[in-house]
C-alpha cells in the first residue's frame, strides 16, 4: 500500500482532500483489488447444477398478478384500502389496526373479510 502511495505521491491534491483521506482512499482501493484477486471463480458448466425456483414465465406472471391487485384495491373505498394496506402490507394484527382505525377489532376483521371476499369474487 505504501509503495502504491509513493508512487502517486505527485497526483495528491492538497485542495481537493486531506492526506489522510487519500491515503486511506488508496488503503481501502489496494484492500479491494486483494479480495477481488481472492475470489473464487467457477466455471461456466457449474451454472447447470444451480436449481432455481422460479423461471421467467412465475416472474411475469406474479408481476401480472400484482398489477391485477393493484388495479382491484385501487378501486375500493379509502377505509377498505387502508385496512387491507394496514392488514397485508404493514403485517399488522386487527387488535393493532384497531386504535389506528379507530374501530373496534372485530370490526376491523368483519370489514377487512368482506373486502377479501369481494376481492376475490372481483379476481
Amino acid at each position: 500500500m505504501f509503495e502504491k502511495a509513493w508512487s502517486a505521491r505527485d497526483r495528491y491534491r492538497r485542495d481537493v482532500a486531506a492526506f489522510s483521506t487519500w491515503l486511506y482512499r488508496i488503503a481501502q482501493n489496494v484492500s479491494i483489488d486483494y479480495l477481488r484477486s481472492r475470489r473464487v471463480h467457477a466455471p461456466l458448466e457449474a451454472a447447470l447444477d444451480v436449481v432455481v425456483d422460479r423461471t421467467p414465465e412465475d416472474d411475469e406472471a406474479r408481476r401480472s398478478d400484482l398489477a391485477r391487485l393493484a388495479k382491484l384495491t385501487a378501486a375500493l373505498p379509502d377505509r377498505e384500502r387502508e385496512l387491507i394496506a394496514l392488514r397485508y402490507g404493514a403485517g399488522l394484527s386487527n387488535r393493532a389496526i384497531a386504535p389506528l382505525a379507530g374501530m373496534s377489532e372485530s370490526n376491523v376483521g368483519t370489514i377487512l373479510h368482506r373486502t377479501v371476499q369481494t376481492l376475490r369474487w372481483r379476481w
